[in-house]
């Protein structure tokens, strides 16, 4: 089923910004994209982290939830998946750590904001939302993969940029902070939520959107290493090795 092209959120902006074809594969054509390890493992940390912040205040049952969110699918096979599994693991165990010391309350976990932007609809969906105890807001999106720049300069992010807007938009928190946890590396950075440009992020969705709704689809072959569908692409452009398989 074709996604509405009048419905923006940070994951669209994000791949038809990468590449305009890859856009149209994944939400016109409705093309799925395949699990690989790294991939797979997030979607078990972060269900982990939402049933665990959301049915319980005790750090020590998190490995529990981390079982039971499990997802073992992406694997070559069942090495490789006892692997990940213990990488996983140990980001648990030292997550559980840091929640004996957390201050804040959590809020709520996977918290979907929608706002109007003239004909368009942004929404957004964010992993965790905590109030701290001088009332002000945080706003935090996990990472879990390794391949991440820990020393981002935050307010470049679109993302937590499109995250700050929809928080004060669609929930009024004017007070706070947008927040990546880098979850591998137990480190945070964040920014507070006027330190983002408003207007250069609503611009940027706002242009790409046209782009969208006038289905200029060109390919960008310098992502196609990358791309989750290059062995599905008639336009991809792949070293040698890549190509033979």
């Amino acid at each position: 089923m074709q996604s509405d092209p009048h419905e923006l959120n940070f994951s669209k902006i994000k791949t038809y910004r990468e590449c305009p074809l890859a856009y149209k594969l994944k939400y016109v054509e409705g093309k799925r994209e395949g699990l690989v390890p790294a991939s797979s493992l997030g979607v078990s940390i972060h269900r982990a982290l939402e049933d665990y912040h959301r049915c319980s205040n005790d750090p020590s049952e998190l490995l529990a939830y981390y079982d039971d969110a499990w997802l073992g699918a992406g694997y070559a096979n069942a090495g490789e998946q006892m692997e990940w599994y213990l990488k996983g693991k140990k980001m648990m165990e030292v997550y559980a750590q840091r929640e004996y010391e957390r201050k804040t309350t959590v809020d709520s976990t996977e918290r979907e904001f929608i706002f109007q932007e003239g004909e368009w609809t942004i929404r957004g969906k964010i992993d965790r939302i905590d109030k701290h105890p001088d009332g002000s807001w945080e706003v935090i999106d996990y990472k879990t993969g390794t391949d991440v720049d820990v020393d981002t300069q935050v307010t470049d992010s679109l993302q937590l940029g499109i995250y700050s807007v929809g928080a004060r938009r669609a929930w009024h928190m004017e007070k706070g902070q947008a927040t990546f946890h880098f979850v591998a590396f137990d480190k945070t950075v964040s920014a507070p939520f006027d330190s983002f440009d408003e207007q250069k992020i609503m611009d940027i969705f706002i242009e790409t959107g046209k782009k969208i709704v006038a289905e200029e689809f060109p390919p960008n072959t310098t992502q196609c290493i990358n791309c989750p569908f290059k062995n599905r692409c008639d336009q991809a452009v792949l070293p040698p090795e890549e190509t033979a398989e």
